[in-house]
């Protein structure tokens, strides 16, 4: 019963990261847009500069969201009808 809520959590965290995703990617298009609207009112190097740490951030979002992928398959295949028998 315990695996099952631990697996449930990794689902949420998972599903929390692809929203985390979507939203960086959303500020980054959002930059994108207004310099092509606007662009002679940017500086192109702090434009640069936020999108490069919207990038990062987006880099630890990923890694976190491998993390979370890696210990939800090892979890699920524990919780494998064959796997509990065999224990």
């Amino acid at each position: 019963m315990e695996n099952m809520k631990t697996y449930y959590r990794y689902v949420e965290q998972e599903d929390s990261c692809y929203k985390q995703l979507a939203t960086l990617e959303q500020c980054q298009n959002a930059v994108f847009d207004h310099i092509y609207r606007y662009g002679e009112i940017f500086d192109k190097l702090t434009a640069e500069q936020v999108l490069l740490a919207v990038h990062q951030q987006e880099d630890k979002v990923r890694l976190e969201l491998l993390h979370v992928r890696l210990e939800k398959a090892s979890l699920a295949f524990a919780l494998r009808p064959n796997q509990m028998e065999a224990d």
